[in-house]
């Protein structure tokens, strides 16, 4: 996957019509029911399911933004750690988080969030074997820390839910062993955002790919908590990093790659 192609229109076009390609489900069911499938889901995916994996990939991710800031500088790829690890993850959940036994549908594939996902993990993939996007605590832009909070908010995804399923916030023992680790829409906004404050080692077209397919999902999930369901809405709220993130990580993108060197951004 040649990462120049990250900025092309034609490819965000290919991906847009992706992310909509329709779910399998073992049971037919009404197009209209289309958000319930995705709900479904999202609820309760196979990648969750085994809960004591749960703390350990938050770990992982939190060790692959920290360690190339954190790290020595003579160990080999740290710098490289972060783009690595999303890679590998998205693998993961590209697989595992789309798919689920539900009551309703019986066996679900969402197919067009793995395809949008794996197009995401090609790029990062080939920009983490060639080298191209290098974390190093040396480039940290201090203009940008206002992204630190909502890193942290999508990263602990505060957030508990009772006997009927109804989402609320609240801050609990369970932050530090939820599910965010194996969550697309909460590990994204964290890498992306560690690729913003460090951007200057950062390969553009790179997180143009990655941002875009953010936004997608960002914006999917404001209709979704603030529209459809808006009795969920603080699930909303802890998807809000990934829309805002996202719609910044591309105007950086953009505009660091075409409009370069900017030093007020």
């Amino acid at each position: 996957m040649k990462t120049q192609h990250g900025h092309a229109k034609w490819l965000k076009i290919v991906i847009t019509l992706l992310f909509f390609v329709p779910a399998y489900t073992q049971l037919a069911h009404d197009p209209a029911e289309i958000p319930d499938v995705i709900a479904y889901v999202l609820s309760d995916p196979f990648v969750v399911q085994v809960t004591w994996l749960l703390p350990i990939f938050k770990l992982l991710l939190l060790g692959a933004v920290l360690l190339p800031l954190i790290g020595p500088a003579r160990l080999k790829f740290s710098n490289r750690i972060t783009m690595g690890y999303y890679a590998f993850i998205l693998l993961v959940v590209g697989i595992f988080q789309n798919m689920a036994n539900t009551t309703a549908y019986g066996f679900v594939f969402l197919i067009g969030n793995a395809l949008v996902q794996f197009i995401v993990l090609g790029f990062c993939a080939h920009d983490f074997a060639k080298g191209k996007t290098k974390i190093n605590k040396m480039n940290f832009n201090a203009n940008r820390i206002w992204i630190i909070p909502l890193m942290l908010l999508a990263f602990f995804m505060p957030y508990s839910a009772d006997c009927l399923c109804n989402i609320y916030p609240a801050i609990t023992l369970g932050v530090f062993y939820n599910e965010a680790g194996v969550t697309y829409c909460m590990i994204t906004p964290v890498v992306i955002g560690v690729m913003l404050l460090y951007s200057k080692g950062v390969d553009k077209a790179t997180l143009s790919v990655m941002s875009y397919v953010g936004l997608l999902f960002g914006i999917m999930n404001m209709v979704t908590w603030f529209g459809i369901n808006r009795d969920n809405w603080w699930m909303g709220v802890l998807h809000l990093p990934l829309l805002v993130i996202s719609v910044y990580g591309l105007v950086v993108a953009h505009k660091e790659a075409f409009y370069s060197p900017l030093k007020k951004l």
